[in-house]
């Protein structure tokens, strides 16, 4: 019995030393923030090319909005077609201003929580929040789904 609890505990203990580190050091958190806060910058400066660098290809784009039937639902946006939009804009159009940010890291995986104010022209558009899932690569933290809410009240 008590090379049983010897093995149980050496096992334990061996197996925390290999687990990878989680959000409690804060390091995963901020790496994931830079991500999101360059994928905004690259925004404003109409980069398309910059924020798909940020990307998995696989990258999804949603909205959660009301229906003309007023029920809730989730509206995708092909990122294709969003990236090619913010490339023809001019730069300093489009400006998503992230007001809080939290991120949750558990391994190679992410979530960062955000609210937003969004000027279009100089001019406030919409407010909402921002949810993006993260996967950690051998090339960094890429963003490989996005969803937001939008609303004109209560920002």
């Amino acid at each position: 019995m008590n090379f049983l609890l010897t093995l149980f505990l050496l096992l334990s203990g061996a197996l925390q030393l290999t687990l990878p580190a989680n959000q409690s050091d804060g390091v995963f958190e901020s790496e994931v923030e830079e991500v999101v806060t360059n994928f905004f910058n690259a925004m404003r400066e109409s980069d398309d090319e910059a924020m798909r660098s940020f990307l998995t290809v696989e990258a999804t784009l949603n909205t959660v909005a009301l229906s003309e039937q007023d029920s809730t639902v989730l509206d995708e946006t092909e990122i294709r077609s969003f990236l090619n939009s913010v490339g023809e804009s001019a730069p300093g159009a489009l400006d998503e201003q992230i007001t809080s940010f939290i991120a949750h890291v558990d391994g190679k995986l992410s979530t960062a929580w955000m609210d937003y104010s969004f000027y279009y022209n100089g001019e406030f558009s919409h407010c909402g929040v921002n949810t993006m899932n993260l996967i950690k690569t051998e090339a960094g933290w890429k963003i490989f789904s996005i969803v937001d809410t939008r609303r004109t009240e209560g920002c």
